[in-house]
């Protein structure tokens, strides 16, 4: 990854977890156990997903582009 990509999808990484963390309700942000928990939630649920979704696509593009691979 070229450092221009790690700092892309650093600054993107950040307004994620801005979004997530306003979404999130105080009472798991008590203990670093209940933030962890969280966090592992919110991949699970909403990041997780999402990253698949769009690779499949970009498998599936490259699917059609490519027959013969």
């Amino acid at each position: 990854m070229t450092l221009s990509d790690q700092q892309q999808l650093k600054a993107h990484l950040k307004a994620a977890a801005s979004i997530l963390y306003r979404n999130t309700d105080p009472t798991e942000l008590k203990s670093f156990e209940s933030i962890e928990k969280s966090v592992c939630h919110k991949m699970l649920e909403e990041v997780g997903p999402e990253l698949a979704s769009f690779f499949f696509q970009q498998y599936q593009e490259f699917k059609q582009e490519n027959p013969e691979k």
